[in-house]
């Protein structure tokens, strides 16, 4: 079990960004031919709460974003269009990271101390703000 998600995981390593959810996508619908097992409803409920939970965490300081994606992942293999949604997030992401990285790469250490101060402040006001709306229920 624990080799075939080694294989699973390098599979989707290798693939190009941009495709490795439709990937795996087509690999599941290959190895399942297209129909729908006891596993993959299993997934599909796993994958959904997964989502909604990490949904849920969002508003609160920690990783509810990456809980959501991990769960929309789960669902990428079963649904062709959260597999191509998946692809295009993944491209956006990457645009974005390399844009940032050129902005830092080229800033000034001054500049990169105004950022990191800036990054802190709006992670303490997420965190606030979260704090707030969960402490006034």
């Amino acid at each position: 079990m624990i080799q075939r998600a080694k294989q699973t995981w390098q599979a989707f390593k290798d693939s190009d960004p941009g495709h490795r959810f439709q990937d795996r996508y087509n690999r599941r619908q290959g190895i399942e031919h297209g129909h729908w097992t006891t596993g993959s409803v299993v997934i599909v409920a796993l994958g959904l709460a997964i989502a909604l939970g990490g949904l849920f965490l969002v508003p609160a300081p920690g990783p509810g974003w990456i809980i959501t994606f991990l769960g929309l992942g789960l669902l990428g293999g079963e649904f062709a269009p959260v597999a191509g949604a998946l692809d295009w997030v993944e491209l956006k992401g990457r645009a974005v990271a390399g844009w940032a990285k050129g902005v830092w790469d080229r800033s000034s250490p001054a500049v990169k101390v105004l950022l990191v101060l800036l990054g802190v402040c709006g992670v303490g006001a997420l965190g606030f703000g979260a704090y707030q709306l969960l402490a006034s229920r």
